[in-house]
């Protein structure tokens, strides 16, 4: 079962990354070149999957004697708050002012 948490953290971790790299994206693809919307967007999916995968990581973690990551509904739902914000801030607001 441990294993079965690894992979459900894993493809939170890498949704969230890809939602986050793909809004971002797109909205800046509107206003720069192509090339610096990639680069902000890459950015800041960095820094999601980052901050998503410090989300799950365990606060006493000892190598061999506690699971490595440590899934809650607490971080779940942090993670997808995160990523709503994103949405609303970045995809829904700007479609809605056109």
């Amino acid at each position: 079962m441990e294993n079965l948490d690894k992979i459900i953290v894993l493809v939170i971790v890498f949704v969230s990354a890809f939602i986050t790299w793909k809004v971002i994206k797109d909205f800046y693809i509107t206003k720069f070149h192509k090339v610096y919307a990639h680069l902000i967007a890459v950015i800041t999916s960095c820094f999601m999957l980052l901050s998503t995968m410090f989300l799950f990581a365990p606060k006493n973690y000892q190598r061999g004697q506690t699971p490595e990551v440590d899934l809650s509904f607490i971080s779940i739902a942090s993670v997808f708050a995160m990523v709503a914000v994103i949405y609303i801030l970045f995809k829904y607001i700007p479609s809605k002012n056109k």
